[in-house]
């Protein structure tokens, strides 16, 4: 009976290790993420979302992806000579022990050719993968953009 207790002790202690090893392989924590309400028949909604990155090394987004979308890209809102317009970025640095905002006006994310529409409340999952292999899943909320007054 010992011996049992001490394989199912061995057991736990690696799990738990396992577990917190997860953790400090990625150290980015994705939290906020959420994409804009839309009509049905857009075919491109808006994300935003923040990254922080907890390690001592900069970490850079490479990719973000869903089975709901055709494609998501990484875009920044810029104005050049009083002309607003987007860019796209093939990746986005996150200094070490930063954190990024994806906010209205300035960096987002994309999502082009939903599968089926999105309303207020639903969760879909997006993977965001890391140039170190890294992939995350987290669940976004569609919820309504609130507009500033001018």
């Amino acid at each position: 009976m010992k011996k049992i207790n001490g394989l199912i002790f061995i057991f736990i202690i690696f799990l738990n290790a396992s577990i917190v090893l997860a953790e400090d392989i990625s150290g980015i924590d994705i939290s906020h993420l959420w994409i804009s309400e839309a009509p049905p028949t857009v075919s491109v909604l808006v994300a935003y979302v923040t990254l922080k990155n907890n390690t001592t090394k900069t970490a850079s987004l490479v990719s973000v992806s869903s089975p709901l979308f055709s494609s998501i890209e990484i875009h920044r809102s810029i104005v050049k000579d009083e002309v607003a317009s987007m860019e796209r970025h093939l990746s986005l640095t996150i200094p070490a022990k930063s954190t990024i905002k994806l906010l209205p006006g300035d960096y987002h994310l994309m999502l082009f050719n939903p599968k089926t529409p999105l309303e207020i409340g639903d969760k879909p999952t997006l993977t965001f993968t890391f140039s170190n292999g890294v992939k995350i899943l987290v669940k976004a909320q569609v919820k309504k953009r609130k507009y500033r007054k001018h």
